[in-house]
């Protein structure tokens, strides 16, 4: 059996089915390793855990079950049907219920108001150019109460040169994936390309995908930011990864929508 998925949402069909895997292969998971600094930056914004929460760009639902089983009542948006549905398998067998809803960051439109929108993984880095970051951010601002709270990464210019620039292999039982990258030096876009092999008694399905993901200015995030109507409260740069010997990889950003906090019951 072969298979073959195409870049873009659709191209995570496969990718999505092997996504924890392949995480796995690194070591912890990069959910786990931020969640300490999402968990306090959204406790010192709102002076206590988050009662909502909406998650951008969910994927497979890790970050999303990590605040649920913390008793966050969690609704997670993301743009590809097989990462949800991988979000939805893993939320049943857990026993944790979330609310999924397949969406584009831009133009997400939810009939609730929440405490807090957190986006991780660097999702935000595949948005095209700083017009989507406000589109993103004018509906983040939309969906929080006054005095929520905004908190996400970014991977810096250091960050792709440090973890998007040598071609590797990945492998875990039964699957394997290479990366190369492909980079123009004279724009702020790297393609992270895979191949995608899984294998399972004789059964072989093997795909591949590309991941487009670009830096943006800490002026352009700030710009954004301001232009949505939303606060800024601080930019950590930090690095997750002992092995990665190169500071500032990446940015956890956090931000607030004007107004008194309002707890709702």
């Amino acid at each position: 059996m072969e298979a073959d998925a195409a870049s873009g949402a659709d191209g995570y069909t496969l990718f999505a089915s092997v996504y924890d895997q392949w995480q796995q292969t690194y070591g912890a998971e990069y959910a786990h390793l931020v969640a300490p600094h999402v968990d306090e930056r959204l406790a010192q914004l709102l002076g206590g855990p988050p009662r909502n929460l909406i998650d951008l760009a969910c994927g497979t639902g890790t970050h999303a079950l990590r605040q649920a089983k913390r008793g966050v009542a969690v609704t997670g948006v993301d743009l590809s049907q097989a990462m949800l549905a991988a979000a939805r398998a893993k939320a049943e067998a857990a026993g944790n219920p979330l609310t999924l809803v397949h969406a584009d960051m831009r133009s997400f439109d939810l009939p609730k108001s929440v405490d807090a929108v957190t986006c991780l993984y660097a999702s935000l880095n595949h948005l095209a150019d700083p017009s989507d970051l406000v589109r993103t951010f004018e509906r983040v601002a939309a969906h929080l109460r006054p005095g929520g709270a905004f908190v996400f990464d970014l991977n810096t210019r250091a960050g792709f040169e440090a973890l998007w620039r040598e071609p590797g292999t990945d492998r875990g039982p039964g699957l394997t994936i290479d990366r190369r990258y492909v980079w123009d030096d004279r724009e702020p876009w790297v393609v992270m390309h895979l191949a995608i092999e899984r294998r399972s008694g004789e059964t072989v399905e093997r795909g591949r995908s590309a991941l487009r993901a670009r830096w943006f200015e800490d002026r352009e995030v700030r710009t954004a930011l301001r232009q949505a109507g939303l606060l800024l409260a601080d930019c950590m740069p930090f690095n997750p990864f002992p092995e990665v010997d190169r500071p500032g990889i990446k940015q956890l950003w956090s931000a607030t929508r004007p107004g008194a906090p309002i707890r709702s019951p």
